[in-house]
């Protein structure tokens, strides 16, 4: 245990330099919003996304449709589609995201995997490609970048996450951001979640969630984030290879931002 402390000190002393904006990643899944997106040592479908080290322990192939509408504003809304692939000998994550409107709009692909190095201990690789469009003078500019994370079990209950987002600042002027987290099992039905966040030019954040499945079919969800200050809610219900979420969350100036998202569980291992 002690050999795995220090493995997880001497990679957050190596990205504590990073400059930690606005993620050029608008982060999608309504499971996650609802818990925060206190989620980068948790299992799920866009939780994987968050943390490519996930990856590696995603039991079998899905796929999901998500959108996400920021203040409840049009202009500011997203969507996006993602799909694991369950592959030998190691597994696929594929992501497109559509962030904006027809004046200006984001478009954001990834493909990532995630091999385990040692029982308990994962790591995740994705790259990325980012895409401007913008109207009238202003120049349409495209990116290519990467992210990474790594997952380490601690214990039975207790998980640790890390993920790195575009660690290449100083080259392409994008902002950079780190997640730490930690996923508490404390039964088969309950978890809670602790992650601190820090992105480009804006301040820590502390996001906290927790997840609580009711009757095996529906899920409720709770979160705070501290920066900006936000409170989330969010449900999910499961029937079949079906699951389909909903997550909101409030800030008492800016607004509701919302988010649905399907899943469709294809294949299990």
């Amino acid at each position: 245990m002690l050999r795995w402390n220090a493995v997880v000190l001497l990679f957050s002393i190596a990205v504590a330099g990073l400059h930690a904006g606005e993620p050029i990643y608008v982060p999608h899944g309504a499971c996650e919003m609802g818990m925060a997106f206190a989620t980068s040592a948790s299992s799920g479908h866009w939780s994987c996304f968050h943390n490519q080290a996930l990856l590696a322990s995603y039991p079998g192939t899905s796929a999901s449709f998500a959108l996400e509408t920021r203040y409840m504003m049009t202009a500011l809304s997203s969507k996006a589609i993602s799909a694991i692939i369950d592959a030998e000998p190691v597994p696929v994550g594929l992501v497109v995201t559509h962030y904006g409107n027809g004046d200006y709009y984001r478009i954001f692909a990834g493909i990532g995997s995630a091999v385990t190095l040692t029982k308990g201990i994962s790591l995740g690789v994705q790259a990325d490609y980012i895409m401007e469009k913008s109207a009238g003078d202003y120049r349409d500019v495209s990116h290519i970048t990467f992210e990474a994370g790594m997952t380490i079990a601690l214990s039975s209950s207790l998980t640790f996450g890390m993920h790195l987002f575009n660690p290449l600042t100083p080259f392409n002027n994008l902002p950079s951001s780190i997640n730490t987290g930690i996923e508490w099992k404390l039964s088969d039905d309950l978890l809670v979640t602790l992650e601190s966040s820090k992105v480009t030019d804006e301040p820590l954040s502390i996001q906290s969630g927790i997840s609580w499945n009711v009757l095996d079919r529906l899920i409720l969800r709770s979160g705070y984030l501290s920066s900006p200050s936000c409170f989330a809610f969010g449900v999910g219900f499961v029937s079949g290879s079906l699951q389909t979420d909903a997550g909101f969350m409030i800030n008492s100036m800016t607004g509701i931002t919302s988010s649905l998202s399907f899943i469709w569980n294809i294949r299990g291992k």
